[in-house]
């Protein structure tokens, strides 16, 4: 009998802790949504990156600061298990800085691992936006949470949306990419 009683405590106690916490499942980051039949195709082409969050205390925002915009171009490789990132990078102080980088796509998965960096996960989850992506970077060093957008301006819903969906995974340091100055072109 204590012991069905004390089930039932707990049990309520649990409701009553998930009634006072904003974070639901549906603002909670889910893989659920990637078409995996369609992946990675629906993910090629430009994106803009619009912000950032990373747990507070850390330096994994600490790259972006420099940043005032950048717009990447999403490309498949020759090798279908690889996708070719490129990037164009404006700097605050005015100057262009090119990137690029090679995504591997282990078979069957929408987890994306970094050439030459074995210990760089990028996971991707997409959210209500139509025209968004989240990726959750990790590595030994940090995890961060990366705002693509295809369009250089997000609306402010869903810019709102990204940070209540960073504060329910713990990254409460949000930085917004300023994007003041013009874009600088992709290098081929």
């Amino acid at each position: 009998m204590i012991h069905r009683i004390w089930h039932y405590f707990l049990y309520l106690y649990g409701l009553f802790l998930d009634s006072l916490s904003v974070c639901d499942s549906n603002n909670r980051l889910s893989t659920s949504g990637i078409n995996k039949t369609q992946f990675p195709s629906q993910y090629l082409g430009q994106w803009y990156f619009v912000a950032a969050a990373a747990t507070p205390g850390t330096r994994a925002l600490e790259t972006f600061t420099a940043m005032d915009n950048a717009e990447f171009s999403v490309r498949q490789c020759r090798e279908e298990q690889n996708l070719d990132f490129r990037a164009a990078i404006r700097v605050k102080d005015g100057s262009c800085v090119p990137r690029k980088w090679i995504y591997l796509l282990p078979e069957g998965s929408t987890e994306l691992r970094t050439e030459g960096h074995p210990d760089r996960l990028t996971q991707l989850f997409p959210f209500r936006c139509p025209h968004c992506i989240i990726l959750k970077e990790t590595d030994n060093s940090y995890a961060r949470l990366l705002l693509y957008s295809r369009l250089p301006q997000l609306e402010e819903e869903f810019m709102e949306e990204f940070k209540n969906k960073s504060n329910c995974e713990g990254y409460t340091d949000i930085l917004k990419i300023p994007q003041q100055q013009d874009y600088c072109q992709i290098e081929d």
